[in-house]
């Protein structure tokens, strides 16, 4: 059975900075001396943003159809599953970089900025640009893109950082015009503290109220905060998150249904199953089944 690859960060000829940036056709053009398959599943080791400069069409990610058109931005966080629809008539610039570059060259709350716009919970990985702004967006990506290019190296990493700044700027005041916010900025900010502790221990435990003990508040109040930031409760958000974990390790390898029972803290493969099928319909080996080629 094919499975799905994990691809790591590769530099090209600016092998000092953790940051790249070509357009959307020239990745096309050598598809085929590639070693994945652009147009099929494959999870990322680093950071995507995408901007469409011609053509409309369809970008998966973790399995889902995100439809885009001319002025959009796709986001793409590192140990997300994403897959391209390759034509002739799109173009646009793609700007990768990896965490470090990210933690290196940006401040904390702009860390936190991107880490928001790259966040499904709180919108779509689409983010749509006005038509009457396309020009400036494409200025600043076309910026990049032509001083990622330049032979001079001097403060190269600094005017990329910047520049990066600005359309993370730029996006998020779109976020914030077009998403509605409700709470308050530290609900946001506990959220994310309850992401990040969902990603180190949902293998242990599925319970919402041994989350609210890790963040030192009340479950009442953890369920509020999901609630208000994704209209779901903190159980919900718990299920969601797991069962995209479960599909991206069916999807990137092929370890058993028992293993993975196991690994997800599950004490019963009969268990496992059921709790996968009551969130997508399907048995863990279906959905596996759906994913060959």
């Amino acid at each position: 059975m094919k499975t799905i690859p994990e691809i790591s960060f590769s530099r090209s000829n600016r092998k000092e900075i953790d940051f790249d940036v070509f357009t959307l056709q020239s990745l096309f053009a050598r598809k085929d001396k590639m070693e994945i398959a652009l147009d099929e599943p494959h999870r990322v080791g680093f950071y995507h943003i995408l901007y469409i400069t011609e053509g409309r069409g369809t970008h998966y990610v973790d399995f889902q159809p995100c439809q885009f058109q001319q002025g959009s931005i796709v986001v793409i966080a590192k140990g997300q599953v994403q897959s391209f629809e390759l034509a002739d008539d799109r173009d646009g610039f793609l700007i990768l970089f990896t965490e470090s570059f990210l933690l290196k060259n940006l401040i904390h709350s702009d860390v936190l900025s991107y880490h928001s716009l790259s966040n499904s919970y709180f919108h779509s990985p689409v983010i749509q640009t006005e038509a009457t702004h396309h020009h400036s967006f494409g200025n600043i990506f076309k910026e990049i893109y032509d001083e990622y290019g330049l032979p001079d190296d001097y403060i190269k990493e600094r005017l990329l950082r910047l520049l990066l700044k600005v359309i993370l700027l730029k996006a998020e005041r779109i976020i914030r015009r077009t998403t509605p916010q409700e709470g308050n900025s530290d609900w946001f900010t506990t959220f994310g503290l309850f992401k990040n502790h969902l990603e180190q221990s949902h293998h242990q435990t599925r319970n919402a109220e041994d989350y609210a003990d890790m963040l030192n508040i009340s479950y009442k109040h953890l369920n509020t905060i999901c609630k208000s930031i994704t209209g779901d409760t903190a159980k919900k958000c718990i299920d969601e998150f797991v069962v995209l974990e479960i599909k991206r390790q069916l999807a990137i390898s092929d370890v058993s249904v028992k293993e993975l029972t196991y690994f997800f803290g599950f004490d019963d493969p009969s268990n496992f199953v059921k709790y996968f099928k009551k969130h997508t319909s399907l048995t863990p080996l279906s959905f596996r089944q759906s994913l060959k080629v």
